[in-house]
């Protein structure tokens, strides 16, 4: 099982720590100041499904047969031990 990761400690400043803060100027002004990091952009690129995930369809052609056969022998047992 993976481990947890740890978080950073916050720090808790006094109210003296926070004069002349942003959270300070926050607090007495009433705004909100939101610093927001600027997006960086994402390349998109296009992905083909079928040439990723080709096992996916012969892993779900085997289950399906293997369903079908046990579904099958269930059928079998259910007439022969009537």
């Amino acid at each position: 099982m993976a481990r947890k990761a740890r978080r950073k400690k916050q720090s808790v400043l006094t109210q003296s720590q926070l004069v002349g803060t942003k959270q300070h100027d926050a607090v007495t002004t009433g705004k909100v100041v939101v610093d927001s990091p600027t997006p960086e952009p994402s390349a998109r690129t296009e992905v083909n499904f079928r040439e990723e995930y080709h096992y996916v369809l012969a892993d779900l052609g085997r289950i399906g047969v293997l369903a079908a056969i046990m579904f099958a022998i269930l059928i079998a047992l259910n007439l022969i031990l009537r």
